[in-house]
């Protein structure tokens, strides 16, 4: 199963190359360009980004990131929900065809609600996080004649600028719940 995952990740690769040997002047007849992330990266495995880029020549691109995944499950008396969404503004900049740098504001929030029922009553615990991070990323990126975008960004960095969290717990009968709420 490697060799063929090699295989055809070198295909690919080499392909590329020959039907995107001029991403440079392809960017340059471009306006829009419309793509899903994804990767390695937490946040683009948690929720893979939709991303809508403008150029500006064959030198910039500018973009907007929107992604986000919604959780929910159940069991007995417990029921809990999450929301996570990544919604960022990015800056790329081609040095020569392919290779480019990426500059970046992403917002990153997760809200979580879990409530626990019983007998003795019901306790819920919300739990909302956010934080605002700017990344810097080096790559290489391909524009097809007939407009494929193929990408690798081989070095991401990133730092988170604030965070903020907060968790609060309801209860109605029995004190007892929290425990369990706070354990779902």
């Amino acid at each position: 199963m490697k060799k063929i995952v090699l295989t055809i990740s070198a295909f690919l690769t080499m392909t590329s190359y020959v039907f995107a040997a001029d991403s440079a002047g392809n960017r340059a007849d471009s306006i829009i360009m419309l793509a899903v992330s994804g990767g390695i990266h937490p946040a683009s495995i948690v929720a893979p980004p939709a991303r809508l880029g403008v150029f500006l020549g064959s030198d910039w691109m500018l973009g907007l990131d929107s992604g986000s995944a919604n959780y929910s499950s159940s069991s007995g008396g417990s029921k809990g929900t999450a929301t996570y969404t990544n919604q960022g503004l990015i800056a790329r900049y081609f040095i020569g065809n392919s290779f480019n740098v990426l500059a970046g504001y992403h917002m990153r929030n997760y809200d979580a609600t879990v409530t626990s029922t019983d007998s003795s009553g019901s306790a819920t615990l919300n739990l909302k996080a956010n934080a605002n991070v700017a990344t810097l990323t080096i790559a290489n990126h391909w524009l097809m004649d007939w407009g494929l975008w193929i990408g690798y960004d081989w070095l991401l960095l990133g730092n988170a600028l604030s965070t903020k969290s907060e968790a609060t717990v309801t209860t109605s009968g029995s004190i007892g719940d929290i425990n369990k709420a706070k354990k779902d």
